[in-house]
Parts: C-alpha cells; sequence; structure tokens
C-alpha cells in the first residue's frame, strides 16, 4: 500500500526530501513495525487487561458459532468488525484502537478472509493468543479450499498454539494429535563416519542440505552422545554411549562447500577407542529414524553484553549439557506469559563475533540481540534480565536455503535496524562456507541516528580484515558532524548502492533485504524496477 517513492539526494552530508512512511515503535511485541503510536491506555498490556476484566469482546455471548462467508462480510465496518484469519472468526472492534498498526490497517480485512493479508504483514505474531476473547467461531466457507493456506515462510496455525481456541473438542484432540507426531523421514537415512586420534576423536555427520539445524546432548555421565538432525521438514538422531568420557562441550565445525559437517570430541583420558561407542535405540527408534522433541526449553542468561542505549546481547545456554545451531535466515521465538496472557516474539540469533572464530565455549550458547522498545512488552522484560534467569526458547524455525545463493559471486544486503540481524549469518555463511565462491559483501546499513548503529565497531574491524566486505551507514536524522550518506531507501540511493540487473546475462547478484515491512515492500519494488527477479533477491520477514 506504498506511493511511488520521493526522489531523495543520498550523497554524503546533504540533506534529502521528504521521507517515506515508515512504521514507528511500540509494537505489542516489541517490533518496530508500527505505524501509528497508541494512545494513553491501549498498549498490550491494557489488552491484557480488558480481556480479563470478564467484558464480552465476542458480541455474541462467547457462545462459539460457524460462520458463513456472507455472514463475515455483513460485519465489515468499524463499529462491527469481524475478520477470519486460518480457519477462525475474531470480531475486532474491541481491538481496533489497540491495534499497533492503527484502524486503517486492521480496516482492511475485516469483512474477509484476511489469511493471506495477515500472514503477508504479520506472520511472526501470535494473534489467537491477542484475540482469543475475541473469538466468535470457525469459518465455514462453501468449500474447503476456500481458507489460503500459508507459505512456507509464514508459521502454520499449530505452530502459534490455534489448537487452544479451536471450536470444537474433536478439532482440539485432532490439532494436539498432529503436533504430537513425529516428522516424516526423508529418502536417506542420515549416514556417518567416526575417525580418531589420540586426544580426540571425530564424528563426520553426512547430510542432504548445506546447512542443517544440529542438536548435541551429552548426558551427566559425559558418555550418553544424542545428535539430532533437522533438515528439509525432517529430523533424525543417532544414539551413542560413547567408549569413554569427553569433555563438555564438543566442536561443530561445518566443512567448507559440501554438506559434511564435523562433531570434535576431545577425550578426557587421551589414548586409542577400539570403537566411537555402543549405538542406543531409544524410544523404539532405529539409528537415524525421525525423531519429535518439544518446541520450547528453557535456557538460562549465561552473560549480557551492552550494545549501544537501547540494545544488548543476551548470551543463553540450556540447563543440561546440550547446544544447537540454527541455519541462516530462521530463527527462534522467545515466551512469557504476563498476567495469563501469553506473548512470544521471534528473534534471529547471532554469533558472538563477526570476525573472531567461535570457539567450543561460543558455539554452546545461543546469542540473541534484543532491543528495547518503550511499549514492548516483551522487549522490556528480555532487556531487564539478569545473569542466570530462565528464559524459554523455541527450536529453530524457518524455510530459508541458502542454495539460493551459494553459486552467486557478489552479495548485496540492505538492512534497517534490527533488520541487520538475519544479516549476520549471511555474511558468516558467505565467508566462511562457500569459500572461492563469494567476491563481495556489501552492507547498507539504515539507522536514525549515529548512536542506533548496531555493532558498529564490529563491522569496521570485519572490514578491515576482510576485504570483500564493505559497510555503509545511512541515517535519516543525522546531526551536522555526519559526513556519510543521509536519508532513507528510495530508487536513487539503491541504483548508487547496487548495479541494475540484465536479465539476459548470468546471474552473479544476489540481494537481501530486512527490516521494517514498509523498507521490505518499497525495496522489493524497487529491485523489480531495476531488473531484478524474484530469484535475484530475499526479504526477510520481520
Amino acid at each position: 500500500m506504498l506511493s511511488p517513492p520521493t526522489p531523495t539526494n543520498a550523497r554524503k552530508g546533504t540533506t534529502v526530501a521528504p521521507k517515506i512512511e515508515t512504521m514507528q515503535q511500540g509494537s505489542a511485541t516489541g517490533n518496530p513495525r508500527n505505524k501509528v503510536a497508541l494512545a494513553p491506555g491501549h498498549s498490550l498490556m491494557d489488552w491484557i487487561r480488558l480481556g480479563n476484566s470478564g467484558e464480552d469482546l465476542t458480541g455474541v455471548g462467547g457462545r462459539l458459532q460457524d460462520v458463513t462467508p456472507e455472514q463475515l462480510a455483513r460485519h465489515c465496518r468499524r463499529d462491527d468488525a469481524w475478520l477470519a484469519i486460518r480457519g477462525n472468526v475474531y470480531n475486532v472492534t474491541p481491538y481496533m484502537n489497540f491495534h499497533p498498526g492503527g484502524v486503517e490497517e486492521l480496516e482492511r480485512g475485516i469483512g474477509t478472509d484476511a489469511t493471506k493479508l495477515f500472514s503477508q504483514v504479520h506472520a511472526w505474531v501470535n494473534y489467537d493468543s491477542i484475540l482469543k476473547k475475541c473469538l466468535v467461531g470457525r469459518y465455514r466457507p462453501r468449500t474447503t479450499d476456500s481458507i489460503p493456506a500459508t507459505d512456507g515462510s509464514s508459521p502454520s496455525s499449530s505452530e502459534v498454539g490455534l489448537g487452544a481456541f479451536l471450536a470444537t473438542k474433536e478439532e482440539k484432540e485432532k490439532h494436539n494429535a498432529n503436533r504430537n507426531t513425529p516428522l516424516q523421514p526423508p529418502q536417506k537415512k542420515l549416514r556417518y563416519d567416526w575417525y580418531e586420534q589420540e586426544e580426540r576423536g571425530s564424528v563426520v555427520l553426512y547430510c542432504q542440505t548445506q546447512e542443517p539445524s544440529i542438536k548435541v546432548t551429552l548426558g551427566d555421565d559425559n558418555q550418553n552422545l544424542t545428535i539430532v538432525v533437522s533438515e528439509k521438514d525432517a529430523s533424525q538422531s543417532l544414539h551413542f554411549l560413547l567408549e569413554n568420557t569427553i569433555v563438555w562441550p564438543p566442536r561443530l565445525i561445518q566443512i567448507p562447500n559440501s554438506s559434511k559437517v564435523e562433531l570434535q570430541l576431545k577425550k578426557v583420558k587421551p589414548g586409542h577407542w577400539k570403537t566411537l561407542g555402543l549405538p542406543i535405540q531409544k524410544s523404539d527408534q532405529e539409528m537415524g529414524e525421525p525423531v519429535s522433541y518439544s518446541n520450547y526449553s528453557k535456557m538460562k542468561v549465561s552473560d549480557i553484553f551492552s550494545v549501544n542505549y537501547n540494545t544488548k546481547i543476551l548470551a543463553l545456554s540450556y540447563l543440561e549439557q546440550s547446544f544447537s545451531t540454527t541455519p541462516v535466515g530462521h530463527h527462534v521465538r522467545v515466551h512469557n506469559t504476563f498476567e495469563g496472557q501469553e506473548v512470544e516474539r521471534c528473534y534471529t540469533p547471532i554469533c558472538k563475533s563477526m570476525v573472531d572464530l567461535p570457539t567450543e565455549e561460543d558455539q554452546a550458547h545461543l546469542y540473541l540481540m534484543i532491543k528495547e522498545y518503550k511499549d514492548g512488552l516483551l522487549s522490556s522484560w528480555l532487556a531487564t534480565r539478569s545473569i542466570d534467569d530462565i528464559i524459554e526458547v523455541s527450536s529453530s524455525e524457518g524455510s530459508f536455503q541458502t542454495s539460493c545463493f551459494t553459486n552467486r559471486k557478489e552479495l548485496y544486503l540492505f538492512a534497517a535496524g534490527t533488520g541487520f540481524t538475519p544479516m549476520v549469518g549471511v555474511i558468516n555463511w558467505a565467508r566462511r562456507i562457500i569459500i572461492g565462491k563469494c567476491t563481495k559483501i556489501s552492507l547498507t546499513f539504515f539507522n536514525r541516528t549515529e548512536k542506533d548503529i548496531l555493532w558498529r565497531d564490529e563491522l569496521d574491524r570485519l572490514a578491515q580484515k576482510d576485504s570483500r566486505f564493505t559497510v555503509s551507514h545511512v541515517l535519516s536524522e543525522a546531526d551536522e558532524s555526519w559526513t556519510g550518506l543521509r536519508g532513507r531507501m528510495d530508487g536513487e540511493l539503491l541504483r548508487s548502492q547496487l548495479p541494475s540487473r540484465n536479465p539476459q546475462d548470468d546471474p552473479k547478484t544476489f540481494v537481501f533485504v530486512c527490516g521494517p515491512t514498509a523498507f521490505t515492500q518499497l525495496t522489493g519494488g524497487l529491485l523489480s524496477v531495476m531488473g531484478y527477479s524474484n530469484k535475484d533477491y530475499h526479504c526477510f520477514q520481520g
């Protein structure tokens, strides 16, 4: 819903023309994608209190009912607003003034099945928890294919707890059963080899993709080893009672330009092992068979690092001897309950350093960059955590595949604000895994002021160490001392940072975009104008 971009001057030290509409701070979950400032008394906590007040927010006395498309269409006014999302109908009339995106944005979906619209804009939002007190009933279209399916980048209804609000007992039971069903096995079982030296042994995993998600767990006896490999919508496990004890944590190494992963195990007592150990069959599963595991784990805050005046990094570790990897472009969900209301938010894990190689201890932690927003319920809570506090974190989620850019020589990254975090994984992957293929990594980083730039020193260090990497900072509210680029994303600025694409030439360039929704949509449109197809760029959705 964007108007054509207004030309601006992005040259160094110059002032720009009027800015495009951008989403302001104050999201219910701490996300900076709001379009409007909420009125006093209309925060997420105020909405939670209203929902717990006993007032009927459904408008139908709380009696669940089936709603046809014709019935839904009749509730299309601001003072009588229903909409459907993934098979459920909600009366959003009382929520209008609480919506962080504004009343007009919410009005786009009323009276209709708004599933597709919702997935495009708010795929990460735990909507069923926020709107559960507004549930009217089930949406009953005339044909079974009328309800839009979610795309690969959006979480399904089961992933965000929709089962708690389904209309019938049978649907709830079916939903809960599906959640506990193991993932379907891939065509090939997980293969591995075992090698050893005097002081350490290595388990080499032959995966199907270049970047699986891997979880490693070691029992308290330091001998019972479990490896879970998740890729292509399936998880497989290996269990061993090792011949002898090992030191925690092991080291996980992604072999460059291959789909092999090496797990190095340091022996407590150096010496020769006759075998890796005794294979263990758990829960009637064969070695390499599919597994299922709890979506959320309790993690402890092990360390806290300051980034700038409103952002910090939390280093999290599992309560047991365990760690997991997060594939490029994937995220985890952080969960907490406020006054009986569940709130969750997606965060993209980062590494401890973009310059230094991770140590074994670094790999045993999950690093989350947390930016605190004034009206952000969850981000404010996370920002006040202390060492040893417990946080609930999900396993990694996402559908992005690195295969879309592994053969491209030049990568151009455009990030705004915390949209920088997915770029950390892309940069590390390009530098360390697809060795010899990527010759240029260009990051254009948009912020309001100098003090808002995240990890500026780290980016400068990386630019000094790796000649392939360059970073350009663009500030929308720079002071007079700023000599860098000024402005917001527009066609002129994009052309100054990115070469045009000739469809007749072999593609060598790939573009990544992440930031507020308006920024992402605008940049995607400008890329199309410059000749880039959807195979030439990827927009991470916040």
